[in-house]
């Protein structure tokens, strides 16, 4: 994959976490910030950067593990 795509997707996932902290709502928050993470993973893999790939990999499993327990608690109203 050429470079330039490579560092294209770490701004995109850049731009998902930073998106999430600009709402008002937690369920909103949770999912683009799962999302974010999980770009920002792959991109790291891309890029080898490990304790990258760590710290967001646990990341998106903690925003994706509140994110579903938000929907199965009726949180949708939030979304």
């Amino acid at each position: 994959m050429p470079s330039h795509y490579i560092e294209i997707l770490g701004y995109m996932g850049t731009a998902l976490v930073v998106a999430s902290f600009l709402g008002t709502s937690m369920i909103r928050l949770r999912l683009l910030n799962f999302l974010g993470a999980t770009v920002i993973t792959l991109y790291a893999l891309l890029i080898s950067a490990w304790p990258m790939v760590l710290l967001n990999t646990l990341l998106a499993v903690i925003n994706g593990y509140h994110y579903f327990k938000l929907i199965r608690a009726g949180e949708r109203r939030y979304a």
